[in-house]
Parts: C-alpha cells; sequence; structure tokens
C-alpha cells in the first residue's frame, strides 16, 4: 500500500540510481561525496565536524508538501482485482476416521486445508467442518494438530488424526488468491532539493536530475505499489548564498492508489475461506464450522 512514507523512500531510490550510476560503492556523477535522504537538512549539515556543506560534500533531500495533497475521483463501485491464485502444497488423505496431512517436498506450506466429519451427529454435528489456513511456519504435524484441536475427542499422532466415536472423514485442500481494490486515489506534491555550497556541483547535479527524470512518468515504491510521477518545475535558489548554499529545488507531483489487500481462498466443502493469512473469517456453507485456525 503506497504512502507518502514509501514514495518518498521511492523517489530517494531514484535520486541514488541518477547520482550514483555504478551504486553507493562508485563514485557519484560530480565525483563530490552526496547524501541523499528523506526529510531535510539540520544545522549539523551545516556546521558538523564532517560530511557536512562546509567540507564538499553535498545533500539531496526528498520532502512531502504541507497543502500539497488532493483527492482524485476514481471509478465507482472500487471493484476487488484477483491476483494469480497461489495454489496449495498441503495435501490430506482420508481413512475411515483417520486423516493424514502431508506437504509437497522442497514446497514452501501454502493453501487451506480442512476436514468434514460425518457422523450420528450425538458427540459432533454431522457434516461439521474443520479448517487451517496454513502458514509458512508450519509444518505437517503442526496442520494435524491445528485440526485435531477443533474436533471434539481427536487425537493426533504426528500427522496423522484419528477421531473417534464412529465417524468418517473427508478431506479437502485450496489454494487462494490475494486480491486488491482502491480504497482512495490521491495526488500529493513532492520536493526534490539540491544543497550544496558549489555553485557549479549545484548545476550538475540539477541537470543530471533534470535529465534523469526527462523520461521517467511512473515509479514503484518498496511495496510493490506504482504511482505516477510529474515534473512541476524547478529553480535555481541563491536566497542562502550569503552563508555559502545554493539550492536547487526540484518539484514533483505524485498520483497514487491506496489499497485494500485481502486473500480470496477457494471453497472447502461448501465452506468458504477468507481474508487469509492474519485476520479472516471462515464461514461454513453445508454444516457448522468448528473452531477454525
Amino acid at each position: 500500500m503506497a504512502d507518502i512514507v514509501s514514495i518518498a523512500h521511492a523517489i530517494v531510490a531514484q535520486m541514488a540510481a541518477i547520482v550514483y550510476p555504478d551504486g553507493k560503492a562508485g563514485a557519484s556523477i560530480t565525483g563530490r561525496p552526496t547524501k541523499i535522504f528523506r526529510g531535510w537538512i539540520t544545522q549539523a549539515d551545516y556546521t558538523g565536524a564532517d560530511c557536512t556543506l562546509g567540507r564538499g560534500v553535498d545533500f539531496i533531500t526528498v520532502t512531502d508538501l504541507q497543502g500539497g495533497w488532493r483527492r482524485i475521483d476514481e471509478p465507482l463501485g472500487r471493484p476487488w482485482r484477483q491476483e494469480a491464485t497461489i495454489p496449495a502444497t498441503v495435501s490430506i488423505t482420508t481413512e475411515g476416521n483417520t486423516a493424514t496431512v502431508a506437504i509437497q517436498d522442497d514446497a514452501n506450506p501454502t493453501g487451506i486445508v480442512g476436514l468434514r466429519i460425518r457422523s450420528d451427529g450425538t458427540t459432533i454435528p454431522d457434516r461439521s467442518v474443520a479448517a487451517h489456513a496454513v502458514q509458512d511456519t508450519d509444518t505437517a504435524t503442526t496442520i494435524a494438530a491445528a485440526l485435531a484441536a477443533q474436533i471434539p475427542g481427536a487425537t493426533v499422532s504426528g500427522p496423522t488424526i484419528t477421531v473417534s466415536g464412529g465417524t468418517t472423514l473427508d478431506g479437502a485442500t485450496g489454494g487462494y488468491a490475494p486480491a486488491v481494490r482502491t480504497a482512495r486515489r490521491q495526488q500529493q506534491l513532492f520536493q526534490v532539493t539540491v544543497w550544496s555550497a558549489s555553485t557549479a556541483a549545484r548545476d550538475a547535479l540539477g541537470t543530471a536530475i533534470e535529465n534523469g527524470m526527462a523520461f521517467i512518468d511512473w515509479l514503484t515504491d518498496a511495496n510493490g505499489s506504482t504511482f505516477q510521477i510529474e515534473a512541476r518545475g524547478d529553480w535555481n535558489n541563491d536566497a542562502a548564498q550569503s552563508s555559502g548554499i545554493f539550492m536547487r529545488p526540484f518539484r514533483s507531483l505524485c498520483t497514487y492508489d491506496t489499497d485494500a489487500r485481502e486473500n480470496m481462498a477457494q471453497m472447502l466443502f461448501g465452506t468458504e475461506v477468507f481474508n487469509l493469512p492474519g485476520d479472516r473469517t471462515i464461514t461454513a456453507g453445508d454444516g457448522p464450522l468448528l473452531a477454525a485456525s
């Protein structure tokens, strides 16, 4: 989910790619040390012992501007967009009143696993369902234990569950698909500012940023959210030249979505499982749902 923090960090990363084309282990495009970060420079950046403007270090800062936000209309309805389904790597086999859980070799545990219990209804309601949303840290043994904990009178031995009382078990597994929808679309004005004690360095960095962003219309933040970035002008600012500081601010308008995300699960025995993993809601269709995990 994009916000002003993740977008600012994405712009910082883009500035670093422009200024240090060979990576931060290499030289900057000006040959001068350049610090790039989110926020604003401090007094220590002017007068500190080292890594300061007065000692030949240049700065590039990225800030969001107060009053630079506005909401953008988005299509009505806010429909869910389902992404690629993550298949289940867990399986469950049943025989009579026993069930055994297994996980595919060399696979991360994923999916939803469930048991449907057919009984005379004395101890456990007929067609009851136990379901478990598999976590990355799960093993066949922990999945079996999670299912057994939901079923009255069930016992577990390793990956095998046994339910007494003349019952029979049916097993099923399913995958789930991440889904996303737009909760809000907005624009925010950001400012990238070049700071230097050298007009030549200020101009060189400014030109590099101008050229480096000329054909970039979209960036992606660390969360995987893509946003539009549009230039809104830049200028040279020499108001602090009496203090030996020369600036070049750049303003950019970023358009991004605030997204809501959920995981949509496949059906088990007519049982719908959703909001997985993490906080989740599970509803049963053809029988009562036991205390799902």
